[in-house]
């Protein structure tokens, strides 16, 4: 019993504890439901007051539209900008401060802006847009284009209009009318000419008054000096013009051919090249492609604010002007290579301390987070070729020892930093795949010597490692491999008389190895295949067009030869062809070379293909070619099935060029030589079939081993001379 009634009261207990436990539960709900309905009660109430807001902002703003006719008495609108995308509700004692902010960053340009006016509600508070008005139609036109699109912060980006623009908007019929097809202009195939059945490439020379584009065929046209014109500006001459009144410029993957003219710059494309875009910007002397060819930079060096200028080539629309300096290096924008964002660094002359990077998203071409980098005396900034880093190097100033900074982009913080003392001048050479960077470095040793380093940073490795190399000699030049992890680097004393040295080193592995020196060599300056493994060893200048052609991979001399005179060194694409050419400035007149004018085209390995004298000649170019879309194991395997599947194909063709280049003795003795294969092979298919009717005749199987064979020397005297010997 007293078991049973321990237990009894120990269940009244439990029970009374788990009543209390649901009622506190049951609170609990009961409070957050009263909690939950108060939230929804004020969210009801704040889009209330929202939608209020915003029906008293459209009712103000259709009676503004409505007084158009008499306000257009007093105010021309096409001078106010209406400003959209603004922050809502932001109350009046801000109100002072929002406005303070647009007019400083956006609108204010000096001496032309009048007013501001932000549009509020019953409440005061605004309601998301704004009028700024300007002096003219054309600041206010001005302002409308480069702000639209603008951020202000994270959330709210700008939308700007003419006030102007609202009254077309007025005379849109209540009915709707059909609007007529629309006729879509079709854009040529920039790709065509990649569509080239014989897989030939293009290039571009310049001489006199005329521009020719030729394909570069030098078997099967040897006797038309290696090549096959494709267009020579036949319908600009038509219509009594020049193509171009200056130099020409391929775009980076070849698509665009740039034409230069007093007033501005022409894109060409397409099969028979025509005319696909026009720049105006008055008396340009450089442009620039950003890498996949969406963005075009101008720029003429005048004392102004819109020297350089920033264009979408698509639509043909400037999306920014800067000013620059003729000191400036071009190009002065360093592009990312996916077109996301460019660099500059912006130097003070007044005030180096002042020197910084500014770096603009593309397209709003606004500086990225709203400010530049701050770096003291910065001088360059490069963007890597592959990757969204930034590579910038700040000058020795007092003290303080110069630096080398890898930023990356957009979060903008330092991935490797490096410091240097007594540098007099440095060097940025990123590597054409991203993979490498090197400084080159010339430091002041004592005060009659100076050396030379070089600080390479392997970029795909963890925490950027570095190898340091010094060097005693002067450095004459340096050369990335293409598509590869090895370098070139002439070096002489300054009284070697132009000969130099050229050393090749590697990075393959862990560590810098030295690969081949050759000595004393006349060369001033290096220049490797697209495809890497030739490196041409070029004294160019005053060494007379020296050239020395150099298999990498076997370390030998392949060739050498002398282009007289010889002043540019161009690679085809491919790397199976280049051109050595005797150019001249297209201003002015430069005698010394009037008499070599011309270009010289040769293999790979240095073989002679093509001589071309042309009087007057500037300029020769190869076109570029996008890069390859295969994988790399689609590349291995196509390199693997060359020999199997294409090459007597190839041999074919070869043979049908070749034969096709014989003279008429030779084809005649061809032809005889061809005729007696025939025959031959006629008379063994009879011998095979008279086998049976032999072995017939004979009473026994015929054995063709079974013979004899004589060799017999006959001598005859073709004829005597005598001569007589006097003692």
């Amino acid at each position: 019993r007293r078991l049973a009634r321990a237990a009894l009261r120990v269940g009244e207990d439990r029970t009374m504890d788990k009543e209390e436990e649901f009622k506190a539960e049951i609170n609990a709900l009961e409070e957050k439901l009263a909690e939950l309905e108060g939230k929804r009660k004020e969210k009801e109430e704040s889009h209330k007051a929202l939608q209020d807001s915003l029906e008293d902002a459209a009712s103000r703003y259709n009676k503004l539209l409505k007084k158009k006719d008499s306000l257009a008495v007093n105010v021309d609108l096409s001078k106010i900008v209406i400003i959209d995308g603004l922050p809502v509700k932001v109350p009046e004692s801000k109100h002072t401060k929002l406005s303070g902010v647009l007019q400083k960053k956006f609108f204010g340009v000096k001496g032309k802006f009048k007013t501001l006016d932000l549009a509020v509600n019953s409440k005061k508070q605004t309601v998301g847009f704004a009028f700024a008005q300007y002096v003219d139609s054309k600041t206010a036109s001005d302002v409308a284009r480069n702000t639209n699109g603008k951020k202000l912060d994270k959330k709210h980006k700008f939308q700007t209009n003419l006030m102007s623009e609202v009254a077309k908007y007025e005379k849109v019929p209540n009915e709707f009318k059909e609007p007529e097809p629309l006729v879509i202009k079709e854009r040529p195939n920039f790709l065509s000419w990649l569509m080239d059945n014989k897989v030939r490439d293009q290039f571009v020379i310049r001489f006199g008054n005329d521009t020719q584009v030729y394909w570069n065929d030098p078997y099967e046209h040897a006797d038309n000096q290696g090549r096959v014109l494709c267009y020579g500006g036949e319908r600009e001459k038509k219509a009594g013009k020049d193509w171009t009144q200056s130099l020409v410029r391929w775009s980076p993957k070849g698509s665009y051919l740039a034409t230069f003219h007093l007033q501005g710059i022409v894109l060409w494309g397409g099969k028979d090249f025509r005319r696909v875009g026009r720049f105006v910007h008055q008396q340009v002397s450089d442009v620039d492609f950003s890498p996949n060819e969406n963005y075009l930079v101008t720029c003429n060096y005048s004392n102004t604010e819109t020297a350089i200028l920033v264009w979408d080539i698509d639509t043909g629309k400037r999306m920014r002007n800067f000013s620059c300096s003729r000191n400036d290096l071009w190009p002065i924008f360093q592009w990312s290579s996916d077109d996301k964002y460019v660099c500059r660094a912006v130097k003070d002359k007044k005030n180096p301390e002042k020197n910084r990077i500014s770096v603009f998203e593309v397209p709003s071409m606004g500086l990225l987070d709203k400010k530049s980098i701050a770096l003291k005396s910065v001088q360059t900034a490069q963007f890597s070729p592959s990757n969204p880093l930034i590579a910038a190097w700040v000058p020795e100033h007092g003290s303080i020892p110069a630096s080398m900074h890898i930023i990356e982009i957009p979060s903008k913080k330092v991935v490797r930093e490096r410091h240097f003392y007594r540098v007099n001048d440095l060097k940025l050479h990123w590597h054409p795949q991203g993979d490498f960077l090197c400084a080159q470095l010339c430091r002041q040793k004592s005060k009659k010597t100076v050396v030379y380093s070089f600080e390479i940073f392997r970029m795909r490795s963890k925490n950027i490692p570095v190898e340091v190399m010094e060097m005693k000699d002067r450095v004459v030049d340096f050369a990335w491999e293409p598509n590869g992890k090895c370098f070139a680097v002439a070096h002489g004393d300054q009284k070697s008389a132009g000969r130099n040295h050229v050393t090749l080193y590697t990075l393959e592995g862990s560590k810098l190895k030295l690969l081949k020196r050759f000595e004393q060599r006349l060369c001033n300056k290096l220049f490797w295949s697209p495809r890497g493994r030739t490196l041409i060893l070029a004294g160019l200048g005053q060494l007379n067009g020296a050239l020395e052609f150099v298999d990498v991979n076997t370390m030998t001399c392949l060739t050498t030869a002398e282009h007289f005179m010889c002043t540019c060194i161009e690679w085809d694409p491919s790397g199976r062809f280049v051109f050595t050419a005797v150019t001249q400035r297209i201003q002015g007149d430069e005698l010394r070379y009037a008499m070599e004018n011309g270009y010289k085209l040769w293999t790979s390995q240095g073989k002679l293909l093509a001589t071309v004298s042309q009087s007057n000649f500037y300029q020769i170019l190869w076109r570029p070619r996008p890069p390859t879309t295969l994988t790399e194991e689609e590349q291995k395997k196509a390199e693997k099935e060359l020999r199997t599947k294409w090459w007597r194909k190839f041999e074919k063709e070869d043979e049908r060029i070749r034969l096709g280049q014989l003279s008429g003795q030779e084809k005649a003795r061809l032809d005889m030589k061809e005729g007696w294969k025939k025959y031959r092979e006629r008379r063994r298919k009879d011998w095979k079939a008279e086998a049976k009717a032999r072995e017939e005749v004979i009473g026994e199987p015929e054995d063709i081993d079974d013979f004899t064979e004589v060799e017999t020397i006959v001598e005859t005297v073709l004829f005597t001379k005598e001569e007589v010997v006097e003692e």
